[in-house]
């Protein structure tokens, strides 16, 4: 299975994995208009210009109200051409307006993984680069981000699970990682043996999860309490997954099940079966992917289980 940063769906989850959530930027806070200024036609209106080609300032102009009638964060404009507080403007002065940032497909990669690694939700990454199901993509093409987007540091976003083979399980690195205090009580989704373990593998990649054998058919669990925030199989790699989102920013995901017995929106408790076990995906035979993740970091199931 393809575990390479989705949550966005997970980041989404996290801000809704709308989870997973935008890119975290704070947009500056919307000011009051002077009459004077060359963009406003009624109190409060808000007029968006086509900023692409850059911004030539204008008398009475400050760099929020530009910001914002460009569709730009002020932070991100302020840095493209180098002005400090109080981003003093002059007349005629010309603003570049930021470069969008881009994220170049690695081998391995999906959109989910992407929109985690950045903290936006893969529907939203889709949606901005016109990429429609089964969101395929190619290794060396250019995703375009969201102005301010920033990959996070403890996300991994080139990472592969396999499965099938208990050597990943006999040399991974143990990650261990302690439970919040605040930490929902996450029960077993289902019984087995775990096939490959939370952590680096022998093969140099990760695995953000556990992977545990499973009979096909058998019944899926949810590990806690919480609402369904995904529930499809429109996310190559994984089949038909399911993520559930929890208490204080936690979620879950349920990958490879032949069968989905939830919908997006889904109120589910504790026990309940959401899906029946299956190999889809990329795996050959019947497990079951689960992870753990607190926001878009990825916790060791094992620390958590009961």
């Amino acid at each position: 299975m393809r575990l390479p940063v989705v949550i966005s769906l997970f980041a989404a989850l996290s801000a809704s994995l709308s989870a997973c959530a935008s890119s975290g930027i704070r947009e500056p806070a919307r000011v009051e208009y002077r009459n004077a200024s060359p963009y406003t036609t009624a109190p409060g209106a808000v007029i968006r210009r086509d900023c692409r080609n850059g911004y030539e300032v204008r008398n009475g102009d400050t760099l929020s109200e530009v910001a914002e009638h460009c569709g730009t964060p002020m932070r991100e404009l302020a840095e493209a051409n180098g002005l400090n507080r109080p981003y003093t403007l002059r007349v005629g002065q010309r603003l570049t307006m930021p470069r969008p940032p881009v994220h170049v497909v690695q081998r391995g990669e999906n959109l989910y993984r992407i929109g985690l690694r950045y903290n936006i939700p893969f529907q939203q990454l889709a949606a901005h680069n016109g990429i429609g199901a089964p969101y395929e993509l190619e290794v060396g093409q250019q995703i375009r981000l969201p102005v301010g987007a920033r990959a996070s540091t403890n996300n991994s976003a080139s990472d592969r699970s396999t499965g099938n083979t208990s050597r990943n399980t006999r040399n991974a690195r143990v990650e261990r990682t302690e439970p919040a205090a605040n930490a929902p009580r996450f029960d077993w989704p289902v019984r087995g043996r775990v096939l490959t373990s939370f952590g680096r593998t022998s093969e140099g990649g990760r695995n953000d999860g556990i992977n545990i054998e499973v009979r096909h058919g058998a019944d899926i669990r949810a590990a806690a309490a919480g609402q369904v925030v995904y529930a499809g199989g429109e996310l190559d790699g994984y089949g038909q997954l399911v993520l559930i989102r929890h208490s204080n920013g936690y979620v879950t995901a349920y990958a490879h099940n032949s069968q989905l017995l939830v919908r997006e929106s889904d109120q589910v408790e504790r026990g309940q079966v959401i899906a029946r076990a299956g190999s889809t995906g990329t795996v050959d035979s019947p497990q079951l992917h689960f992870e753990i993740r607190r926001g878009v970091n990825p916790e060791d199931p094992m620390a958590h289980l009961r």
